[in-house]
């Protein structure tokens, strides 16, 4: 299912795959009377249409596109060449994190090199007060600090045990990221909201990470 979202300053932005991309830009100039123009301009590959709506491609794992990639005069062959360069062999990591759960692994072509993943009980918040409500509160704290704890454990051996190309967050990780082991890397992307951490969804994360946003204004 193609994910859309709001857009930060107006218009909306749309996850494109990378093997869509050519297809995408097709149906774009079909549907607004062409493409008058197309050029490499700050982070972004801006495609303008006859028919007034702008295209702003950006690839999510990197701060930029090459205008070298963008020489062609011919849109879709442009998009052939962000394509094929989205889809060379990298090594992804993937950190995901929600309360109580984890998962960490290595991505590589769509498939799992090596993975941990966790699920943990954390007590949620109570209505009940007095001592009963501090209780709860401290067994709260109690099971959030252990699953943290193991999440922290199984990043380092996955993370720091392995080469990867870039890191790939989701979730609530900035605690796990401050952990004196892991305080040197750098996340290339995070993704906010995720759904509850499993195997499965490093593989989705790491194929969200080389798919392209595109900026649609009117």
């Amino acid at each position: 299912m193609t994910k859309v979202r709001p857009a930060s300053g107006g218009g909306k932005i749309v996850e494109v795959e990378p093997e869509r991309l050519p297809r995408w830009v097709a149906n774009f100039a079909d549907r607004n009377g062409g493409i008058a123009s197309h050029h490499a301009e700050s982070d972004a590959w801006t495609i303008e249409s006859n028919d007034g709506p702008v295209a702003g491609v950006q690839w999510a794992l990197a701060s930029g596109l090459p205008a070298a990639w963008l020489l062609d005069d011919d849109p879709i062959k442009a998009a052939e060449h962000l394509r094929d360069y989205a889809l060379q062999p990298r090594r992804i990591a993937v950190l995901l994190a929600r309360k109580g759960a984890y998962s960490v692994g290595i991505v590589e072509d769509g498939r799992i090199k090596v993975s941990k993943t966790d699920t943990a009980y954390v007590q949620g918040k109570t209505k009940a007060g007095g001592q009963s409500q501090q209780r709860f509160a401290r067994r709260r704290e109690g099971q959030a600090k252990a699953s943290a704890k193991r999440a922290a454990e199984a990043a380092a051996t996955v993370l720091l045990g392995n080469d990867f190309d870039a890191l790939v967050t989701g979730g609530i990780v900035d605690d796990l990221l401050e952990d004196p082991r892991l305080r040197h890397l750098t996340v290339t992307l995070h993704i906010g909201d995720i759904a509850e951490p499993k195997a499965a969804l490093l593989v989705e994360t790491a194929y969200r990470a080389i798919s392209f946003d595109v900026r649609l204004l009117a």
